[in-house]
């Protein structure tokens, strides 16, 4: 069966409930080597469009305000909707943990200060950890998170 590699933007919760449960449900969006990404760049390879789709995700997960953290998940095709993609965006299925390849998290959140990302305006640095590091990753991504606004005072 055909896979595709997709890239799902996480929120602190979401990479938190995949860790325990080991699944997200879906449909939800997700980020793929498209037709409009490879008409974007005609000369790019593979490679290429899956770093312009994976940056695509961070990018997504930057400006919703969320500490950037991508899943690079691999889907069997039935499992991702691109029949009306918007650049790289798609809709994906569920999402298991045994699926994801590996965990890119932006400076943000490896270093703690969501400041880190004002100067990647054009490429977000990335880090790549394996799955194995999940628990760690939950951890950074959850120190970076925006409180809500209505969390209660720590006073």
């Amino acid at each position: 069966m055909t896979t595709v590699r997709c890239y799902v933007p996480l929120d602190a919760d979401e990479l938190a409930r995949l860790h325990t449960d080991r699944r997200l449900s879906g449909p939800r969006p997700g980020y793929a080597v498209t037709g409009p990404v490879r008409e974007a760049d005609t000369s790019g390879d593979q490679e290429e469009w899956e770093y312009a789709a994976l940056q695509e995700a961070a990018r997504a997960v930057r400006d919703g305000g969320s500490p950037v953290v991508v899943a690079a998940v691999d889907l069997t095709a039935d499992q991702v909707d691109a029949t009306a993609p918007d650049g790289a965006r798609v809709q994906v299925g569920d999402v298991d943990l045994p699926r994801v390849a590996a965990l890119h998290l932006g400076d943000d959140v490896v270093t703690g200060d969501p400041a880190a990302l004002q100067d990647q305006d054009e490429e977000l640095e990335l880090s790549w950890y394996d799955t194995t590091e999940i628990a760690h990753v939950v951890e950074l991504a959850r120190a970076c998170a925006p409180v809500p606004d209505d969390a209660p005072d720590a006073d």
